[in-house]
C-alpha cells in the first residue's frame, strides 16, 4: 500500500492577530506580556525591564504601538536608577556615621576599666 503525501500550505497569516473570544479588540504580539511587565515594574525591576523591551520590540515588528510595554520600561528604569541612588547615599549615611566613632579607635574605650589595654 502506497501513501501519497500532500504539501500543504497556510491559508492565511495567523501570526500576526489573533481574536479573541471575549471581546472584539485584536490582540497584538507582545501585549500581554507588556501589561505583565507593567505590573512586574513595582515588585521586580529588572525583570520588568528586560520583558518591558522584548514586548516593545515585538510590537514594533508588528507595526503596533505598546503602551503598557513602553510604561514599564519607563518605570523600571527609574526605580532602578533611585534604589542606585538610595544605596548610594545609605552607604555615605554609614560611613559617616563610622567616621563620627573615630574610625572604630573609640571601641577600646569602651567596657569595665580594669580589661581596658
Amino acid at each position: 500500500m502506497a501513501t501519497e503525501t500532500k504539501k500543504v500550505a497556510p491559508s492565511e497569516d495567523l501570526g500576526a492577530t489573533t481574536e479573541t473570544a471575549l471581546s472584539d479588540k485584536t490582540e497584538y504580539p507582545g501585549q500581554t506580556m507588556g501589561i505583565v511587565a507593567l505590573v512586574l515594574a513595582f515588585f521586580s525591576q529588572f525583570p520588568a525591564l528586560v520583558l518591558g523591551i522584548i514586548a516593545w520590540m515585538w510590537s514594533n515588528k508588528a507595526g503596533v504601538n505598546n503602551v503598557p510595554a513602553k510604561v514599564a520600561v519607563a518605570v523600571s528604569s527609574v526605580l532602578i536608577v533611585l534604589g542606585v541612588l538610595a544605596v548610594v547615599g545609605w552607604v555615605i549615611f554609614l560611613a559617616s556615621a563610622v567616621q563620627g566613632f573615630d574610625g572604630f579607635g573609640g571601641w577600646d574605650a569602651m567596657g569595665r576599666p580594669g580589661f581596658r589595654s
